[in-house]
């Protein structure tokens, strides 16, 4: 964390603790159009880097869609980089498809890929699908979303600790009220905290 990051910090707690109103500028972001987890943890830092972690049909992607729908109705692009080849666009109905930009590069390349597409500062995000373990590109990753000032949505099937994620939630099942999300890295928020998010 910078030392400028620490003294917002600082200051925030010290406010809290007086029980004045804090001072500290937010941390930017983008809603995720879920009401439920826009008022657990703001929506996707923007810029910044979510990461997602379940398997394969866990709901990961129905966290993200109305960010994506929202977005793409607006007639802004989006990438999502399929490091598998695995994703089926025709699926996504509710997106308006002429402003997705699906990149498959092979999973030797996934990462440079979104690298480049988020450092691009065309893009307000990129989503990545399922990549290799992401190593010392995690970071690099991070510092281009600050470059290209863009919301990187990382989903995978385990989390990368090294990963410099500024959200880490980890989705746990499925129920009547929706998806079971945990918290691993929010800000403000303890770590392991559970919520609920409805998908209506």
């Amino acid at each position: 964390m910078s030392s400028i990051a620490t003294l917002q910090e600082l200051r925030s707690a010290i406010a809290r603790l007086e029980g004045r109103p804090s001072t500290a500028p937010k941390q930017p972001v983008l809603s995720s159009g879920l009401q439920d987890l826009d008022r657990a943890v703001r929506g996707w830092p923007s810029p910044g880097v979510s990461e997602l972690v379940g398997r394969t049909g866990s709901g990961r992607f129905s966290l993200i869609l109305p960010t994506l729908q929202r977005l793409t109705r607006q007639g802004r692009p989006v990438a999502i980089v399929d490091a598998f080849g695995l994703a089926y666009p025709p699926g996504w109905r509710s997106l308006n498809l002429e402003h997705v930009l699906v990149v498959q590069p092979g999973p030797e390349r996934a990462a440079w890929a979104a690298e480049q597409l988020t450092a691009s500062g065309a893009l307000p995000v990129v989503v990545l699908m399922d990549g290799p373990r992401l190593g010392r590109g995690g970071p690099r990753i991070q510092r281009s979303a600050e470059r290209g000032g863009c919301s990187v949505l990382i989903l995978s099937e385990r989390s990368e600790k090294a990963l410099p994620a500024a959200l880490r939630l980890e989705l746990r099942g499925r129920g009547p009220r929706g998806l079971k999300v945990q918290v691993h890295r929010a800000r403000g928020m303890p770590a392991g905290r559970e919520l609920w998010v409805g998908l209506g």
